[in-house]
């Protein structure tokens, strides 16, 4: 039986290292396109444009559809790859995580949705409030996709964004809490309040699941530079 030698083995590691940061990089672009639109989204959700919102939904739907094909390619990479490929389960959990941002883009998106249907319209704080962490919520994702990219070519540049990855993830964590209770305070009807909670802690939550990409993207550089 044949066996590859250390550095036949160096060689394939590198060139299925290359392989699969190419299909992530592609699925990384495409949840990126996903939250772009969510978060032009909460314009039209302040005006109360419903059909735009059913049109970004549609969009958000078909950038999640296309990320899973990619997702799924990776998948199928790392599944063929020699048992002794080093990286493979950090792809995995890398791509799955990346994946789940793309998710709740589009949970938020359909929710986004049905309280414009019911016209449950915060008072301008609230909106501003939202607003506000939606943008960081993209910033966050930006931090990570520079992250990600910067794999190829200097992981060095992987590990200081991932600090950075962290430190937004941490603002955003202090504007929900802050608009958490500012919700608590001003809405009054239970149903909406409950609503609101709901759509700050998925927002929230999506920089959560950043935060851990980002610790993964970390392992990753750190076997380039080890």
């Amino acid at each position: 039986m044949l066996s590859l030698t250390s550095g036949e083995m160096n060689s394939t590691e590198n060139r299925f290292y290359r392989k699969s940061l190419d299909v992530l990089t592609e699925h990384v672009r495409k949840v990126q396109d996903a939250i772009v639109v969510l978060v032009n989204s909460f314009d039209s959700y302040v005006e109360g444009d419903t059909a735009a919102l059913r049109t970004n939904y549609a969009k958000i739907e078909k950038f999640e559809e296309e990320a899973d094909e990619y997702k799924i390619s990776l998948i199928d990479q790392l599944t063929k790859a020699a048992p002794g490929i080093l990286y493979r389960e950090d792809f995995l959990r890398l791509v799955v995580e990346v994946d789940e941002v793309a998710e709740l883009a589009q949970s938020i998106s359909r929710l986004l949705v049905r309280l414009s249907e019911q016209k449950w319209i915060p008072t301008k704080p609230i909106s501003d409030g939202i607003n506000a962490i939606a943008s960081e919520v993209l910033a966050t994702y930006e931090k990570l996709r520079d992250a990600i990219l910067a794999l190829a070519v200097n992981p060095h540049t992987t590990i200081k964004l991932v600090g950075v990855v962290h430190l937004c993830e941490a603002k955003v964590d202090q504007l929900y809490q802050e608009l958490d209770f500012k919700a608590l305070v001003e809405v009054k009807q239970i149903e909406r309040l409950l609503t609101i909670r709901d759509l700050l802690s998925m927002l929230e939550h999506m920089t959560d699941v950043m935060e851990d990409a980002s610790d993964d993207a970390r392992v990753l550089a750190l076997h380039r530079v080890a």
